[in-house]
């Protein structure tokens, strides 16, 4: 075991749950769950994408930490270890390596994020867009995305400070994002529930959200779900081995997963409500994409009473929500840092930083609509790869007793249903998501 390289773990794993839940939310579907729940019959297709949380995100993420509170290392080191307990060829620690990679590759991404909701936050709070047309919001938007220069600093200041609450360690770091960031986004998210139930109807809400309306559903109507899911909970990012290696030994790994996702789901359907209740109160047909959230709900919020007030707190929260995904996925590459190259904590966050800022900055420069390339990239081919292979190592390479072993906390029903969704039903829905994503 790897315990003596790894920091002091945490005392409970309500630490490792409202940090997950935080990495969730950064890196969920908020922009484009409610147009998809409208455009796919509301009611079943969020019932569809309940049951692709459940058969590809949940099982993957268990398989993570379980491989990584077993191996006690960083990702690489955690599959290393795995693979040499069940006599199988190592080499399978480079998946550790390439899924620290792609976090790198999704923090530099949500940082784009971060900047783009902090600029908002601090335009409505100046009362720049007060009574302003849609046609106005829509200019700013564009003037902002075309002056390169402007994107560049705010985003490199988000990953500066995202470097240095990593260097903290990670008890002080994903302390302070578990006990001071994510109950700040959940006070301030249902203070702008509040401020919407009072000034808007929400009845278009109702008809368009939370409509059933099974003939809308179709098949691609469940690839959307699948794809949705895939994306929500950071499976295939080695977060999940990361954190798990740090997290106290013997914990209900698969109860904590669980938890992880309820409290996202929730997150969700209330940032959906505000965000088509928004966009309904100001005559805006709700739009998958950026354009929603970046150009839709500033308009909305800028031509509601105190709209300017609670816009800026809803997009403070947006900003807040990206820059912990960042500081998450930092993580992966620090343990990697550390482990195989033997570097600081400090170090390994100023490395990875620069590591990051520099994707960022190339993204930024080369690109028309970085933050949509790299993500389309990211979502549509390494991710679901990066999730397939996780499922096929730990499902059909591990064997069943030393994974037991680890989940021994588990009843031994949902042990059994874990272990046939993650050897059947994750890498199907993988092939799906890789085919029709």
């Amino acid at each position: 075991m790897l315990d003596d390289n790894i920091p002091q773990p945490w005392r409970a794993r309500t630490t490792l749950v409202l940090t997950l839940t935080l990495l969730a939310m950064g890196l969920g579907n908020i922009q484009r769950m409610p147009f998809l729940m409208g455009e796919y019959g509301g009611a079943p297709f969020f019932v569809s994408y309940l049951i692709a949380l459940c058969l590809l995100s949940v099982p993957v993420l268990i398989a993570e930490v379980t491989v990584g509170s077993l191996g006690r290392g960083s990702p690489g080191l955690a599959i290393h270890w795995a693979a040499s307990t069940a006599n199988v060829d190592s080499r399978w620690r480079y998946l550790g390596v390439a899924q620290a990679l792609l976090a790198l590759l999704l923090a530099a991404v949500a940082s784009f994020m971060a900047a783009w909701c902090l600029h908002w936050a601090g335009t409505l709070y100046s009362g720049t867009l007060a009574s302003a047309s849609a046609v106005d919001v829509a200019q700013a938007f564009t003037m902002r995305l075309d002056d390169r220069a402007a994107q560049l600093m705010p985003m490199l200041i988000v990953l500066a400070v995202s470097g240095a609450i990593s260097a903290m360690g990670i008890r002080v770091g994903m302390g302070l994002l578990a006990w001071v960031c994510l109950p700040a986004v959940a006070v301030t998210l249902f203070g702008v529930l509040d401020f919407i139930f009072f000034y808007s109807d929400l009845r278009p809400v109702e008809d368009f959200v939370f409509a059933r309306r099974p003939s809308d559903w179709s098949v691609e109507a469940f690839s959307q779900a699948v794809v949705a899911a895939g994306m929500t909970l950071g499976a295939g990012l080695g977060v999940g081995m990361a954190l798990g290696a740090q997290a106290p030994p013997g914990l209900p790994w698969g109860r904590s997963v669980l938890a992880v996702a309820v409290l996202d789901t929730t997150f969700l359907i209330v940032t959906a409500v505000i965000i088509s209740a928004l966009l309904f109160g100001a005559n805006v047909s709700p739009q998958g994409g950026l354009s929603a959230l970046l150009v839709g709900v500033p308009y909305a919020f800028a031509n509601l009473p105190l709209g300017e007030t609670y816009g800026a707190l809803f997009f403070f929260a947006m900003a807040l929500i990206s820059w912990s995904a960042v500081v998450v996925l930092y993580e992966p590459a620090l343990m990697l840092l550390a482990n195989e190259w033997g570097l600081g904590r400090v170090s390994g966050a100023i490395l990875t930083s620069t590591i990051t800022a520099v994707t960022a900055a190339i993204a930024l420069f080369s690109a028309d609509a970085p933050l949509l390339d790299v993500g389309y990239w990211v979502t549509r081919s390494f991710l679901p790869a990066s999730i397939l292979v996780t499922a096929l190592f730990v499902g059909w390479v591990l064997p069943r007793p030393i994974l037991r072993g680890e989940l021994f906390r588990e009843p031994a029903w949902l042990f059994r249903l874990w272990w046939w969704l993650l050897r059947w039903c994750a890498p199907i829905c993988c092939v799906l998501w890789l085919i029709l994503g």
